[in-house]
């Protein structure tokens, strides 16, 4: 089944609002995390928030220094430990449900962000961006502009090309596995609605696909956030 967007016109501009909706709440629970993982932070006794922030600082250190060597950078860390719990929570926010409206045009007002190629290509602009900014404010924006026609000035182009290509497969890769998983989803959902004998062998596919995309979500926020951390370390280094 076919579902159409929640969008609205603004100015000539056209929302989303179920991105809108998904991406805030995602936004907030991650907000909410920190708070409460950080409220009391004692060295002494700890609660679980607080174990659990400290494992993901702990993770994200271990990204960092197998890509850059190094953890000392505090803003990097907190960027990672920030990217990390955000697709972890965006990549499963529609796992569990999917909220669609009824009557002729049903609308999709429930879905993971990250499975919105809108939302996935502006991050991977937004980390790519940020890596080419470290490299003027590090270097310069002579040496930076220059490190395009390295190691041939003929190979410029190329150069060029493999800036692009890599912002691209930094978006897509992601979009493409949450966006799949969830159109697995949803077909083994509405054969669930088809009668009792269709929801019998529906059912189980159903929840161990559910459990495939945690997994794959997962893994996707690693893959991204790994990359992320590459791409920062190539920059540091003065490499390319």
């Amino acid at each position: 089944m076919e579902y159409s967007r929640p969008q609205v016109v603004f100015f000539h501009v056209t929302f989303d609002l179920s991105v809108l909706l998904t991406t805030t709440v995602t936004a907030l629970i991650v907000f909410l995390f920190a708070c409460l993982s950080t409220r009391k932070i004692s060295l002494s006794t700890k609660n679980k928030w607080q174990n659990i922030m400290e494992w993901i600082v702990e993770f994200v250190q271990g990204i960092m220094h197998t890509s850059m060597g190094s953890t000392n950078h505090l803003f990097i860390l907190a960027t990672g430990v920030s990217l990390l719990m955000y697709l972890l929570i965006g990549n499963l926010l529609g796992v569990p449900l999917a909220i669609i409206s009824t009557g002729e045009n049903p609308v999709l007002w429930w879905k993971s962000p990250t499975a919105d190629a809108h939302v996935t290509m502006t991050l991977a602009i937004m980390i790519m961006a940020y890596t080419h900014f470290i490299d003027v404010r590090l270097h310069g924006f002579k040496h930076y502009f220059s490190s395009y026609f390295k190691p041939f000035k003929a190979l410029f182009a190329i150069n060029i090309l493999e800036e692009l290509s890599t912002t691209l497969t930094l978006g897509l890769r992601l979009f493409g596995n949450i966006f799949a998983g969830e159109v697995m989803l949803a077909i083994l959902a509405s054969a669930v609605n088809k009668g009792i004998l269709a929801a019998f062998f529906a059912s189980m596919p159903l929840l161990i696909w559910q459990g495939f995309c945690i997994f794959i979500g997962v893994i996707q926020a690693y893959i991204f956030v790994a990359l992320t951390m590459f791409y920062i370390g190539r920059r540091l280094s003065n490499v390319g």
